[in-house]
């Protein structure tokens, strides 16, 4: 959109031109319809010498108290709290204009309460393969059952938070959107689907969505919605929007000679940060595309990598471009379809519309096989219009900071594999196993885990299952108890491949055990013997003290791979309480859905 030339410029001098073109200009039409009804508002709002009380974000409330807008519902489903922080956001910054709002997690929503709410705002993360978060299961459930209201009163929003990385990216949002239209229920602002780098797209829809309540309400009124502060909510200076450069101070590799796998123990310097984090937070970190792999990717496109190109964090060389901004490998399935819509390839589109045969093509594949498979000739613009923005991989935190101070550990398990014909690695894991070295800084943030915690009463017992780099956050709760005076009871189920190269931090556990820091601990490697053996087999067979623990008020922790392992420890799970309480499996379900629910069952998997 040209303003000048379309409008000749209007009422506005070249200066205002200039600036209502540039922030008009990345608009779409649905956006652009928006704001038409909402400046219709202002001028019939004018027209009618309304009195107009206006009030920016952060700024004392108005004379009357509160707005005279319907109250407004915020509900939110979270697995590991970034739902519900920013539901949390978006309830001080309703509560600052003087909205009245009411925030609630699913799980302790009344569903009889949905006849009486007009104005409902949902902001629900995706948990494991698509489902919804455990808090969220039953709302979720409800809705989608015959039970289900007509909503024909109500208007609402949704904010879904995912990683685009998965098939089945924002489902669970998308699942609520659907169903709540279905019963219907009125949009007020269109759904948001965030990826792992949410801040900005969250941030918009919450202005969207309060400007909208504002529209809608009984009284002109306009409030400025103004971004808010990074530091007021968090509390910390440097951010997912402001990352620190961490010095790499360690960098080992925990596992043994002729072992097949590469696991690195890496310590950061976060000195002068300011950053604070607490046992079972985990760590974004940023990684880059190898050279060779960018260069590949110039070849095959016949691009010199010197061209500019202006991305989402500036003008840049398209070289630094590909390495640093954008994410070449793994493929994923918003990058295949950009290059489908792209290239118009039909074999393409067949592919993306078959959830099965999606999952096999993208299994193992990276960008340089896509263009080499469907070549077509690329721009420097449309090359990097298709490609995912560099996404952090989060890692689980290994540390308590009350032991090691401004420093972070990180157990990092280093991702290569053969595919298609070609070595291959991972984005984040080679980056920081092959390209970095101990001086060299890493960007990084800390990604707060509200639901995967130490109990509040230290001398809970604890039962921790974490294979394989998944034993990272219990390392954090051992360091941590070691500092208390009073710690209680605690047990490890750890497994990995062989135990003789594969027993991360061994020595560790074997002297937190002569301390009593740690209770008791079961191994499992499924490598060592013919028949393979996991931590759920060791669960199983130690099914009537696990069983007794629970009954004692334990903890139940798993940290580590979602596809599989927590599954099956899942299972395992209720078979021990069916089998150890004389219960139906039924009744087993909802002893360990209680469990989730009471935040004794918490879960930390990817």
């Amino acid at each position: 959109m040209e303003l000048k030339k379309g409008l000749n410029r209007g009422p506005f001098n070249d200066e205002q031109a200039d600036k209502l073109n540039i922030a008009l200009s990345g608009l779409d039409s649905g956006q652009l319809q928006w704001l038409s009804g909402y400046f219709e508002g202002l001028i019939q709002s004018s027209l009618n010498n309304t009195a107009v009380g206006s009030r920016s974000f952060g700024s004392d409330p108005n004379v009357d108290g509160e707005l005279k807008t319907e109250k407004v519902h915020i509900l939110f489903g979270s697995h590991t709290g970034n739902s519900e922080g920013l539901a949390k956001e978006l309830h001080a910054r309703a509560k600052d204009m003087g909205i009245d709002a009411l925030i609630s997690d699913m799980a302790s929503f009344k569903t009889r309460e949905l006849k009486n709410i007009k104005k409902l705002a949902v902001i629900v993360s995706t948990h494991g393969l698509g489902e919804p978060p455990v808090q969220a299961e039953d709302f979720y459930n409800y809705l989608h059952s015959k039970k289900a209201p007509n909503l024909a009163h109500l208007q609402y929003s949704v904010l879904a938070l995912g990683d685009s990385s998965y098939l089945d990216f924002c489902q669970t949002g998308k699942d609520f959107d659907t169903v709540l239209e279905k019963l219907g229920a009125q949009k007020i602002v269109p759904r948001q689907d965030c990826d792992v780098d949410y801040v900005d797209e969250a941030e918009t829809w919450q202005k969207n969505f309060l400007s909208a309540i504002i529209q809608t309400s009984s009284q002109n009124t306009t409030v400025q919605v103004q971004d808010l502060p990074s530091n007021q909510v968090t509390g910390i200076q440097y951010s997912r929007k402001n990352l620190f450069e961490a010095t790499i101070l360690e960098k080992i590799n925990l596992n043994g000679k002729g072992s097949s796998k590469e696991t690195i123990h890496l310590e950061l310097d976060l000195e002068g940060s300011g950053i604070k984090y607490e046992p079972g937070d985990a760590l974004g970190v940023y990684g880059a595309n190898s050279p060779k792999l960018v260069r590949s990717v110039l070849e095959s496109t016949k691009l010199s990598g010197e061209e500019e190109v202006e991305t989402h964090e500036g003008i840049k060389t398209l070289y630094d471009a590909l390495t640093y901004d954008y994410e070449l490998t793994p493929l994923s399935k918003t990058t295949l379809s950009g290059y489908a819509e792209l290239t118009g390839n039909e074999g393409l589109k067949k592919i993306l519309g078959d959830k099965i045969a999606l999952q096999e093509y993208l299994s193992g594949r990276d960008f340089l096989d896509l263009i080499s498979e469907v070549p077509i000739t690329l721009t420097s613009k449309e090359l990097i219009s298709v490609l995912r923005k560099n996404t952090p991989r989060m890692y689980s935190i290994a540390s308590s900071q009350d032991v090691v101070d401004e420093e972070v550990h990180l157990l990092v398990s280093v991702v290569r594999y053969n595919a298609l014909g070609r070595n291959k690695e991972g984005h984040c894991s080679a980056t920081l196993a092959d390209r970095l070295e101990i001086g060299d800084k890493v960007k990084v943030f800390v990604d707060k885990n509200t639901r995967f915690k130490l109990p509040e009463n230290p001398e809970a017992p604890i039962i921790m299952v974490g294979p394989g780099t998944g034993v990272a956050p219990f390392r954090a709760f051992m360091q941590q108890r070691e500092v208390l005076d009073k710690k209680g009871p605690s047990w490890l189920f750890f497994g990995d491949r062989n135990f003789t190269t594969d027993f991360l931090y061994q020595t560790e556990w074997q002297q937190y055990m002569k301390e009593g820091v740690l209770t008791k601990a079961d191994v499992a490697f499924s490598r060592d013997q013919e028949e393979k053996h996991y931590v759920q087999h060791r669960m199983l067979e130690n099914g009537k003290e696990l069983y007794e623990w629970l009954e004692k008020g334990a903890h139940f922790y798993v940290c580590g791979d979602a596809q599989k392992m927590a599954k099956d420890v899942d299972i395992a799970l209720k078979q021990i309480v069916q089998q150890q309480g004389g219960i139906t499996i039924e009744k087993a379900e909802e002893y360990v859905k209680n469990l989730q629910i009471t935040h004794r069952y918490q879960a930390d998997i990817y």
